[in-house]
């Protein structure tokens, strides 16, 4: 027995010791490598992928608004007011009760202000004006801004939707031929809203803008009336089509009511005609309504004049 186990021990040593393989650091460096050229190659086509389903979202962003705004005109056959100052109100509330708010509509009181109680509790986001919902924001920009600058203590929502004001200034510098839906009826009068009916838009509902985007400050502290869409005052609530979409031109505030961002694409100024240009966080471009409910994406190289044509209801434009 015991030679047995001698002869086989001696058999198992004398086999070959089996090895096993492993990548060598080359070969794991190749492959890391490999993998990081995948990833560069990949990564702008998923980024591309998700911007165009945000782009899709504020389209059917702009898809309620529009809705809303023919709702309100089979009630009261005119579309909503932009802005007035006598109270001071805006458009959001007054389409509420079309885009599924109607406790928001209920618990507003269109006899006082805007920044008055209960449309607004001060120092506290806990009123109507304070409640952000889902179709103020375009998915692109900064959801949920809000206005909490100090200095104001009408805390209130903030948002991405404008409505069209026309070639045009706030004051305009001269009356113009043609116009836009939404302003003032003499241009300059805060208690003068214009209020129009489809009927108005002679130039046609399809190649006329009712709503654009607007880009809201990078923070909730800054002093700035872009994306102010529930406050009245001037510049807050609307886009003008002196400028192309998108502009490198700074819009022009009220002074005190904007911050200079050209890093992230907001210029601004200052001075006694208020403008401002449609803005977005899209690559290349704004969503926009037109007043038969259609939206469509429009690219920062359209043309100026057509630009200023689409944002005209009466000007008889041929585009």
């Amino acid at each position: 027995m015991i030679r047995q186990s001698s002869s086989l021990f001696r058999v198992r040593a004398c086999r070959p010791q089996q090895t096993q393989s492993a990548f060598t650091l080359v070969e794991l460096l190749v492959v890391i490598a490999i993998i990081g050229v995948l990833v560069a190659l990949l990564l702008p086509a998923v980024q591309s992928a998700r911007e165009a389903a945000r782009r899709t979202q504020c389209l059917n962003h702009l898809r309620q608004w529009g809705l809303g705004m023919h709702l309100h005109v089979d009630t009261f056959e005119k579309l909503p007011y932009a802005a007035k100052s006598n109270p001071r109100t805006v458009w959001v509330p007054q389409l509420w009760p079309y885009v599924e708010q109607k406790a928001l509509f209920d618990s507003y009181r269109f006899d006082l202000n805007f920044s008055d109680v209960p449309n607004t509790i001060q120092n506290s986001l806990d009123s109507p004006v304070g409640k952000r919902i889902n179709i103020y924001y375009c998915p692109s920009d900064r959801v949920n801004a809000m206005q909490l600058a100090p200095g104001d203590p009408s805390f209130r929502a903030k948002g991405n939707y404008n409505l069209n004001w026309g070639d045009v200034t706030q004051p305009a510098l001269t009356t113009p031929v043609a116009f836009s839906p939404f302003g003032y009826t003499d241009f300059a009068s805060r208690d003068k809203p214009r209020q129009s009916k489809l009927a108005e838009i002679t130039d046609g509902t399809s190649s006329t803008m009712l709503m654009s985007e607007m880009r809201a400050p990078i923070v909730n502290t800054h002093m700035d009336h872009r994306g102010d869409m529930l406050n009245d005052d001037e510049a807050c609530t609307y886009f003008m089509t002196n400028d192309p979409p998108n502009s490198r031109t700074p819009d022009t505030m009220a002074p005190n009511y904007c911050v200079d961002d050209t890093q992230h694409k907001l210029p601004c100024t200052t001075g006694a005609n208020r403008s401002k240009a449609a803005r977005s966080q899209h690559p290349g471009g704004v969503n926009v309504m037109f007043a038969d409910g259609s939206q469509r994406f429009i690219t920062d190289n359209i043309s100026l004049t057509s630009w200023r044509a689409m944002g005209t209801m009466n000007g008889a434009e041929v585009d």
